[in-house]
Formats: C-alpha cells, structure tokens, sequence
C-alpha cells in the first residue's frame, strides 16, 4: 500500500530541502529531530499527531541534490518499515520560487487511514508556513513573485 501527498511552496528547492534535511527546520512543521544528514544517517523524530507520540528511527537511504530524498522509517510502536520517497521540482520551468514536493509513503494496510490524515496535517503546516493560508493552484504560476522577480 501507499500514499501519494503533494504540497505547492512559495519557496525555492534548496529552501525547500531543508526542511526535510535540517533538524531546527524539521521541528517547526513534523516534529523534534535529531538528524545525520547523509546518506546512511539517522533521523530520531519525535513525532506528535491526534493525541498519540512515537519516536520513529529512520535512515536517511539516498538524498540527490535539489532533487530526491529516501529514508527508511521505523517506529517502535509497530516495529514495522515503511519507506518514504521525497521528490522536489520546479512547478514550472518558469518559476524559481514555486516547489512542488511530492511524497510516496510505502507501509502496511493497517497503517492506510492514519498515515494518510498524518501527512495532510503535517503538510499543511509546512504549506502554511510558507504560504501563510495561500494554496497555489496552476493559474497562479505566472505570477511575478514565483518568478523571482516583481
């Protein structure tokens, strides 16, 4: 089974990637890390969502610059892998502020529902903090500020 989420940012890709890659970046919008950015490191996430708290122990399988990042997550709770596969672009190959992040989270039937609103929520705090309440739909990629310019 898996789940596909996306999430349009008001940001550039390398802004983007930290927020995935960098610890004091990740807890404003997942959760508190400890993290080993390199491939092979650990992610320790303490991750908060509907009133339970798990740590996940996941490895960091394969990062590609301003690209892609893979990882391996486990939680003690169910002590069963899932994998997560992060891709980044350009939403257009006009824009330079506009990210585009695609998530493909891999994991067991059981998990399906609860993973699912997990990402929703979380996404939409990354969103809303670069975006404040602005979801950025195809007619807004034309505009001047994604282009880097005014």
């Amino acid at each position: 089974m898996f789940i596909h989420k996306k999430v349009r940012l008001n940001a550039s890709i390398t802004q983007s990637m930290r927020f995935f890659l960098i610890d004091k970046e990740v807890a404003k919008w997942l959760g508190d890390a400890t993290i080993e950015n390199k491939k092979g490191g650990r992610f320790m996430l303490n991750l908060e969502f509907e009133d339970k708290t798990w740590v996940s122990d996941t490895i960091l399988l394969e990062k590609v610059f301003e690209r892609l990042i893979k990882f391996d997550m486990i939680t003690a709770e169910a002590n069963l892998p899932s994998s997560v596969e992060i891709n980044f672009m350009p939403c257009t190959s006009k824009t330079e502020y506009c990210t585009e992040i695609h998530l493909v989270h891999r994991h067991t039937k059981d998990e399906q529902d609860f993973m699912s609103r997990f990402w929703d929520e979380k996404f939409d705090k990354l969103r809303k903090y670069f975006n404040s309440d602005w979801i950025i739909e195809d007619r807004d990629l034309v505009l001047s500020d994604l282009k880097g310019g005014f």
